[in-house]
């Protein structure tokens, strides 16, 4: 999920994978969409619903309700983090930190990703991404060419990145439904 600046810029605001919903705002009508969602990556199951049904199935009480709630405050701390990253951690230690997230939601160690694309995604200038990517790839914890991209070295990755992977993984972990009796 992204913020669209008034100069056209976008910066990542969200991450949002198969445990994910997008669209929350479709519960109020008369609230637009602030954010643009697009899709980064292939995955086999992308589940659909109308507005209205999702509107419907929002207004019962149940276990669908249930777990979107705690999805959407799972959300909510992770804009925070992610906010919190963006001013505070170094682009090579978000760079890490977003190529796991991205490593964790698509399952596949190899993916497509541009640089100009990741640049967006950390709110970062192109050419300072080339140079970040450039680190990681010389470490040996990813390889990429020609908008391709290879996690090879997970372990050294995560200790490249900042405390915001680990923080954002404990958050959605606790999206869990508790067992009705």
């Amino acid at each position: 999920m992204l913020t669209v600046l008034d100069n056209g810029e976008m910066v990542e605001v969200a991450t949002v994978g198969r445990e994910g919903v997008v669209g929350v705002s479709a519960l109020s009508p008369h609230f637009p969409e602030t954010t643009l969602t697009m899709v980064q990556a292939e995955h086999d199951h992308c589940y659909r619903m109308s507005a209205k049904v999702f509107r419907q199935l929002m207004g019962e009480a149940g276990d669908f309700h249930d777990i979107v709630m705690l999805y959407v405050q799972a959300q909510m701390g992770m804009v925070m983090q992610f906010t919190a990253c963006n001013a505070s951690h170094t682009v090579e230690q978000r760079l890490a930190r977003w190529l796991l997230m991205a490593h964790d939601r698509i399952g596949k160690n190899e993916f497509p990703l541009t640089q100009e694309f990741l640049a967006m995604m950390l709110g970062a200038a192109r050419p300072t991404v080339t140079i970040v990517a450039g680190t990681l790839q010389r470490a040996g914890l990813i390889t990429y060419r020609r908008g391709r991209l290879a996690v090879e070295n997970r372990e050294e990755l995560e200790q490249a990145s900042c405390e915001c992977y680990r923080a954002t993984n404990d958050i959605l972990a606790r999206v869990e439904l508790p067992r009705r009796r």
